[in-house]
């Protein structure tokens, strides 16, 4: 799910677009001359100038763009690779991936890092099916038994855990009960910008590029298959921001074995609505602020209605009921009000049922959902309203903005709307 600001309309947007276009030519040259290796081996500013085969102010030059983009650090004097470089982009480190990225592949370390986080306690062996040779290497399978104590990489049966990606029907048919099966690869739902301009290009070329980028899955269609099998599985789980899995099991027992927090679940499943884009953040981080309430007060005429204030949380409650929670989501929405206000009641649903039961969503506006309570009708006991963000005392922009988002206000009614609601669980 991309992150986009379709409320920036301005033209920096578009110099920034084609900056990046530029910005890809210049890590194209750092690569070719190994420039973040030569950092780390703390080579002197004449061997970096010779790596580049530029004069002194055109090295000086090279090198400040390299820190604009945020993959090296200078500082009074001082230079060094920025961490990401570090670990991807020099030579001395372990996850090594310079050769993937100038073919404009996923870093195979990386995604074995990623799934070895989910396997820690996974006990049994592993079957990699022929999606696996190129993508799982001998040295990554290594890298992958030093990190999880428990598994193994044994070409007998019985396997525990096959990692596949277009076989996994004819997987399923022949799995024992125990065994779980690992559904890898890009899915439709999940793909970044990255991928879209991959498989533009390789549709010009008519070539794929890796394997993994051969199969564009459809979570919905793998789920409904292990459905109709009647088999457990977990959500749609991220592994990098084009490679995602999914793991499936007729013993739900051998599930949880798999690393992965149920509030990981919650956000892969919660991902499946129709959201611009959803954020864990700490409830502690929404900003509080008593004059959001005049803005009801004087500036709406649904001000006095059954979930606005004055019948909303106060200031001083919806503090005490954020200090009850440790974990919150931050969901992003637009227009239709009510469509969205019907999603937020819908994410609490499906968090209370995954056992957070302490779910309390806000929403955002007044309620949209039906009229019946509305004057002149008599007053009458509704479960399906929630107060809004901005009823309840909280600063939206100054909460959203914390968390990175772009807001401004409008100046007509054909402007891009967002709207935020917080999802509160524990």
């Amino acid at each position: 799910m991309n992150k986009i600001d379709y409320q920036n309309n301005d033209y920096d947007f578009l110099l920034q677009v084609k900056a990046e276009q530029q910005t890809a030519a210049i890590l194209q040259k750092a690569m070719a001359c190994d420039i973040f290796t030569a950092i780390e081996e703390g080579k002197s500013f004449g061997d970096l100038t010779n790596c580049l085969h530029l004069d002194e102010k055109g090295t000086f030059l090279f090198l400040d763009v390299l820190d604009k983009m945020g993959l090296i650090i200078r500082k009074e004097g001082y230079l060094c690779n920025a961490p990401v470089s570090a670990k991807y982009l020099s030579a001395t480190s372990p996850f090594f991936s310079l050769d993937a990225l100038k073919n404009g592949e996923i870093s195979h370390i990386f995604i074995a890092e990623r799934l070895t986080s989910m396997l820690e306690y996974f006990r049994g062996n592993v079957f990699l099916d022929r999606i696996s040779p190129d993508v799982f290497s001998l040295s990554i399978q290594k890298f992958m038994m030093k990190q999880c104590r428990g598994i193994s990489f044994n070409d007998q049966l019985p396997y525990d855990l096959i990692i596949t990606g277009a076989n996994y029907e004819k997987h399923a048919e022949t799995i024992n009960d125990d065994a779980v099966i690992a559904v890898m690869g890009r899915y439709s739902e999940e793909y970044s910008l990255y991928t879209a301009i991959n498989l533009y290009e390789n549709y010009l070329l008519q070539k794929d590029s890796s394997v993994l980028s051969a199969n564009i899955f459809s979570a919905k269609d793998v789920s409904g298959f292990f459905e109709k099998r009647h088999m457990h599985q977990t959500p749609l789980l991220p592994l990098t921001g084009d490679i995602s899995v999914i793991f499936a099991s007729k013993n739900r027992h051998k599930l949880e074995e798999l690393d992965i927090t149920k509030e990981a679940q919650i956000y892969a499943r919660l991902k499946r609505l129709p959201i611009q884009s959803i954020t864990m953040i700490n409830p502690q981080d929404v900003v509080m602020a008593h004059w959001t309430k005049d803005h009801c007060r004087y500036g709406c005429s649904s001000y006095g209605e059954k979930c606005c204030p004055p019948n909303s949380p106060s200031y001083e409650e919806t503090r005490v009921k954020l200090d009850g929670y440790t974990k919150a989501f931050l969901i992003e929405g637009q227009p239709p009000t009510r469509d969205f206000q019907k999603l937020m009641l819908n994410a609490e649903k499906m968090v209370f049922k995954q056992g957070f039961y302490k779910a309390f969503s806000f929403w955002a506006g007044p309620c949209h959902i039906c009229s019946e309570c509305k004057p002149p009708a008599p007053p009458k006991k509704c479960t399906v309203t929630r107060p809004s963000m901005e009823s309840a005392g909280i600063d939206v922009f100054a909460t959203v903005s914390k968390q990175g988002f772009t807001m401004r206000t409008l100046k007509d009614k054909q402007e891009f709307v967002k709207y935020f609601g917080l999802l509160l669980l524990e």
